[in-house]
């Protein structure tokens, strides 16, 4: 009999032991999900509401009209629409200065309208003559500099104007393609 007192000792110790795994095993679950819901619930509010939050406790107010001048200038940009495009044949020209260096660029010059462009199609010599007159005194290095290649294309650009009666009309010159031997 002493022997079942004590089995019957051992078995209520063990029992009060994995209740107690059971309910915190139930509240660590609880609080993992507990978490997980309110980083989600916060990240959606920061999301969704994220801006007018932190200009409410920041007390930063945007200028006013910043929505409506945002608003416009991403309606302007889906306005602008690329103009024709006249691509020109590649321009091979020696560099200056040296004379075994020699360079390949395609260009395509971007119009307002295709009446422009039409008018342009007969002064492609000319326009040709202009953009070589340009590119002949550059240096190897400024071609390959892509920081350069801006400050070309507006020079080149600037010249070009001038054989149209609206500078308007001449939208903007693109470098396609630049090979230097």
């Amino acid at each position: 009999m002493a022997e079942e007192q004590k089995q019957q000792k051992i078995e209520a110790t063990e029992e009060p032991k994995e209740e107690g795994k059971k309910k915190s095993m139930l509240k660590i679950i609880i609080l993992v999900v507990l978490f997980f819901v309110l980083a989600g619930g916060g990240a959606a509010g920061y999301f969704f509401y994220g801006k007018q939050i932190m200009q409410k406790y920041f007390n930063k107010k945007p200028p006013e009209g910043a929505e409506q001048t945002e608003q416009k200038e991403t309606t302007e940009k889906k306005k602008e629409i690329v103009g024709p495009i006249l691509s020109l044949e590649p321009f091979i020209f020696n560099m200056s200065g040296n004379q075994s260096k020699y360079a390949k660029v395609t260009l395509g010059v971007e119009f307002k309208d295709p009446k422009v462009m039409e008018e342009a199609k007969k002064m492609i010599p000319v326009i040709r003559d202009r953009i070589l007159s340009i590119f002949g005194t550059k240096a190897p290095e400024v071609l390959m500099d892509v920081n350069q290649r801006n400050t070309i294309k507006d020079e080149i650009q600037t010249n070009l104007r001038t054989l149209f009666q609206d500078g308007a009309d001449l939208k903007a010159v693109y470098i396609t393609d630049i090979i230097i031997q």
